[in-house]
């Protein structure tokens, strides 16, 4: 499971240091040969950027180019995607288990393609339920990881009181008629009663760690009852998936599991697109460009709607920093010189300068909110 603690320490690496994103899943036919797609990539990009240097920067970056092939090739990757980060005084490597794009850049720490796919891959939850109790799974950037501090377990021997269990010594009558039935009815009522503590225990669960959806998954007579207990505002960012898998290990848990969440997502995010191009009206939400560019930058956007590859270019002023598309050299607000800009480095910049989260979308809802730009926000 990808580290959110050196994730998050990756902006503060002191330059320059070469960073590189790599495509290494086994599975590509391009890594199947000898020496790997990944390898060749690496070699052909690395003389380009190593040649732009002079003297002591081109020497160094060559360092690095070769602390990274010899480490690639001492240890192939095993997961889909690697990013490295290597400078004198840094060595990051980060396996990741999403669909990478082969990067490769010299100077300040390139973080644009991970913010992306961090923005693309926002966690979501698994329960896996049985009438043993609940395992927690969080599943992010194509992994999951069991919490095992949120495990919840029913210990049934608390039940085993002489007024639940029938005569168990010879000689003894056995349990009959309304007897059992009495019996039973108590038993059900200790598991309505895991049921809603399961229920419960999931709620504060998915608030704590910001979970979008959580797929709850069991055997029908656990996981329906479970369900009912929750309450309308969770269900709504819910899935269900009646399958037993108590026994599953985690690999096994997130092939269950993710195409159920994914599935929860294209619907959401097409629901979310249609909401916005219904009420772009400047007072609920905007759409395209401009509009948008200017109210993030103004503070009036609590979260942004972006279709995932979107690119293009921009122009940022070097002195305040406001970006936009106009073609002119000199800033409007400030008079500072303007640089033209990826607008696919611009967004993840300005959307966490300005506490703004992204949500991108793909499939049917990235088709309809291309037509209205590619871009849109939801306002304070």
């Amino acid at each position: 499971m990808l580290d959110q603690k050196q994730v998050q320490s990756l902006p503060q690496l002191t330059p320059p240091v070469l960073t590189a994103y790599l495509d290494t899943n086994p599975a590509n036919a391009r890594n199947q040969g000898q020496p790997p797609g990944y390898i060749i990539y690496l070699k052909s990009r690395g003389r380009v950027i190593a040649g732009r240097g002079l003297g002591d920067e081109q020497k160094l970056c060559k360092e690095q180019l070769k602390r990274v092939e010899e480490h690639l090739r001492r240890e192939p990757p095993r997961s889909r995607g690697v990013l490295v980060i290597a400078g004198p005084d840094a060595w990051n490597v980060l396996p990741l288990q999403i669909d990478v794009e082969d990067e490769l850049h010299w100077g300040r720490p390139s973080l644009t393609q991970l913010l992306w796919l961090l923005d693309e891959n926002r966690p979501c939850g698994g329960v896996i339920l049985d009438r043993s109790g609940a395992r927690f799974y969080r599943l992010w950037m194509g992994e999951a990881e069991e919490q095992q501090a949120a495990e919840f377990r029913v210990d049934t021997s608390k039940w085993r009181s002489k007024d639940l269990m029938p005569p168990g010594h010879p000689g003894m009558q056995k349990m009959r008629g309304s007897q059992r039935d009495v019996f039973e009815q108590r038993i059900e009522a200790q598991y309505a009663k895991f049921y809603r503590e399961a229920a419960e225990r999931i709620r504060r669960w998915a608030e704590r760690e910001s979970l979008d959806p959580v797929v709850l998954a069991g055997p029908n007579e656990v996981v329906e009852p479970v369900w009912g207990e929750l309450p309308r505002s969770l269900q709504e960012r819910a899935a269900m998936l009646k399958a037993d898998l108590g026994h599953a290990s985690a690999a096994d848990v997130h092939a269950r599991l993710e195409p159920a969440a994914q599935s929860w997502k294209r619907e959401y995010e097409l629901s979310m697109v249609g909401r916005i191009i219904d009420q772009r009206n400047g007072l609920r939400a905007v759409a395209g460009m401009d509009e948008t560019l200017t109210q993030v930058q103004l503070g009036g956007a609590r979260q942004l709607v972006v279709v995932r590859g979107l690119g293009g270019k921009l122009r940022q002023c070097a002195r305040c920093g406001w970006t936009d598309r106009a073609a002119d050299a000199e800033c409007a607000y400030c008079g500072g010189e303007r640089h033209v800009v990826a607008l696919r480095a611009v967004i993840p910049e300005l959307a966490r300068k300005y506490d703004v989260p992204v949500h991108v979308v793909g499939g049917e809802a990235a088709s309809r909110l291309r037509e209205a730009g590619g871009i849109g926000a939801w306002l304070r």
